[in-house]
């Protein structure tokens, strides 16, 4: 960062008499202070006054410095921050020592409280040794700021969680009364421009603990505002409210007050829910599984008195409800078609005239190599660097009977790629590319050549099982099983073939897994020893040493994850029905285990 060599002069900032005078309705906070100290140094610079316009500038870049109140040791970050050209604005290290005297010779001369509070800030955390008359200074000059609905969040709540948090660590506790007097002072008053302000002064209080003799009165004020809103249907508002009571409650030990709070927020969602069934039984859907949340969270012991199991019983027949009407409300998104005939014609062309239907076999499952896991993820942060607006909200994805199976939480902008949430998105946007690219594959490929195989040779169920007999991936007696599933697909029974191939394929990985010497099971407390199901299996570590991530990604996708194909759950749950277990979904699936087995017999086959 910049810093001047020449000294700064008292007389000259004395002199400059700089005032910030912006009116409430354009004050925004340091944001504020740092523009008009800007904006004096601009003009005094073209002025032909160097001096001030460095000493203002100075100030400016102190003003620049977002708060985060919450950190003793870092209180202040940058206003802006470019990773990728290694820029950003000012940070309290920044400041020269000789800058740091120049402040501590001014501070007594500062008129404005949002400077001075920033200047004293800054002397007690970077001045060595500190001097608690810097903090004091910071403290009476952080709550000059008056407390307001109107600039509440324009850096005045930051002001005085930052105060209150001097306080503690100078071990002031005169000043902190009257922090604490005064908020709680704020939170009795009315604010008829803001139905929050009372709540966010309530959970400074709670963040900073501070709160101890007022907490009965602010639960209890709480829960009123929060049923008068209730009262109004502004269900949103009420939870918050609802939400801070149950809190409250039970820092006082009131379990009544606690029980009631929770009760009342799972009725908030419910009746939320019932309120937006008219218009859009999807929204209606995730309130009413919300609403079920909300009553798990009263303990067992508790439940009865409450009814709250009839309330969930009740509640999810509404959800069963919801869930198939979302369906209707679904549209049909139509984009530009692709020309895959080039595709079909090609795969016909590499099947056909073959000398044998082993051999045809084995050019049939050389058609596509399986998914390529690292391409896909850089297709997919390409995707999502290009439409960012995407991934910015949450979304939920539904089965075919309206159940929600899956929640996708929004990126989190301000962390980097392994936060989970960012990894959350970013696999879902791997599983549409899967998606995309199995359908093209299907209906480019695997059909058209799999219509010309059966045009010019025969494959019985005698070939199928003799391959799945040699094949070293196949268990022992399970040649039969696995031979009828890979026939059937031959005679497009792909419907009854992935019933047969889900439990198969489940076995096929645990023997795998048990020949590499991986635990496949668990031990309960009772000493009973159980088999761990396909989806625990495939996050084994030894599954990615085995399968390799390629193969490994694309078990998982279409067997066990929710935002794949999960056939695998679906087979086991009845979900299939006559038309979904003939999906493209299903007949991937068939020739995928058809590769591994064909595959398996040869080292080597004709090149492709």
């Amino acid at each position: 960062m910049n810093s001047s060599i020449k000294s700064y002069s008292r007389d000259e900032f004395v002199a400059l008499n700089w005032n910030y005078d912006d009116s409430t309705e354009r004050h925004y906070g340091y944001s504020s202070v740092m523009q008009s100290l800007d904006k004096s140094a601009k003009e005094k610079s073209e002025a032909g006054q160097e001096e001030q316009g460095r000493i203002l500038n100075l100030l400016s870049r102190c003003a620049s410095m977002m708060l985060a109140p919450s950190s003793l040791n870092e209180p202040f970050k940058p206003f802006f921050q470019d990773f990728q050209a290694g820029r950003r604005s000012a940070l309290p290290d920044d400041f020269t020592q000789e800058e740091l005297a120049f402040f501590e010779e001014i501070l007594h001369d500062i008129k404005e409280p949002w400077l001075k509070a920033r200047i004293a800030d800054l002397l007690w955390l970077l001045r060595k040794p500190k001097k608690p008359e810097h903090a004091k200074a910071a403290i009476d000059s952080y709550v000059y700021q008056p407390i307001d609905d109107e600039t509440w969040h324009r850096d005045v709540n930051d002001c005085w969680e930052r105060a209150a948090r001097l306080c503690m660590q100078i071990r002031d506790f005169d000043r902190l009364n009257a922090i604490k007097s005064q908020l709680f002072s704020a939170f009795c008053s009315e604010y008829p421009r803001s139905k929050f302000m009372t709540l966010w002064i309530a959970d400074l209080l709670d963040i900073l603990k501070i709160d101890g003799d007022f907490r009965e009165d602010i639960a209890a004020s709480l829960h009123r505002k929060a049923k008068d809103l209730l009262g109004d249907s502004d269900f949103h508002s009420a939870r918050s409210y609802f939400e801070l009571a149950s809190k409250k409650y039970n820092q006082c030990n009131d379990e009544n007050g606690w029980l009631e709070s929770l009760i009342a927020i799972a009725e908030c969602f419910e009746l939320e829910a019932d309120s937006r069934s008219s218009g859009s039984n999807m929204v209606a859907n995730s309130f009413y599984e919300n609403a079920i949340q909300a009553y798990r969270r009263i303990p067992t012991k508790h439940r009865g008195a409450y009814g709250v199991e009839e309330k969930i019983v009740s509640i999810r027949d509404k959800v069963a409800t919801s869930g198939k009407a979302s369906l209707d409300e679904m549209g049909m998104v139509q984009t530009p078609g692709i020309d895959i005939s080039g595709m079909s014609k090609q795969s016909v062309q590499h099947v056909s005239g073959k000398r044998s239907s082993e051999e045809a076999l084995l050019y049939f499952t050389g058609l596509f190599a399986g998914p390529k896991y690292k391409k896909l993820s850089e297709s997919a942060k390409e995707i999502m660097q290009k439409s960012l607006f995407g991934s910015l909200f949450g979304s939920s994805h539904m089965s075919s009977d309206g159940r929600v199976i899956a929640k996708i939480p929004p990126m989190n902008l301000g962390a980097g790629e392994d936060d989970p949430a960012n990894q959350a998105a970013l696999h879902r946007q791997i599983q549409q590319q899967f998606s995309i690219e199995i359908q093209l594959v299907v209906e480019g490929q695997i059909l058209p050549a799999l219509r010309q195989l059966l045009m010019e040779y025969r494959f019985t169920k005698e070939l199928m099982v003799a391959a799945c007999h040699h094949s070293p991936i196949v268990p022992k007696n399970r040649e039969e099983l696995l031979g009828c599933a890979l026939w059937l697909g031959f005679e497009h029974e792909f419907g009854t073939a992935i019933h047969l191939l889900c439990p198969q394929t489940e076995n096929i990985v645990r023997s795998q897994l048990k020949e590499a010497g991986a635990h496949t099971s668990n031990i309960d407390r009772e000493g009973i020893e159980n088999e761990n199901g396909l989806s625990t299996l495939m996050e084994m570590q030894e599954a990615i040493d085995l399968f390799g991530e390629d193969l490994t990604f694309e078990i998982k996708s279409v067997f066990t994850d929710a935002l794949g194909f999960n056939l695998r759950n679906e087979v086991a749950h009845g979900l299939l029905d006559d038309n979904t277990s003939s999906s493209i979904h299903t007949i991937y699936a068939w020739w995928m285990i058809l590769r591994l087995v064909i595959r398996s017999l040869a080292d080597t086959g004709p090149k492709q």
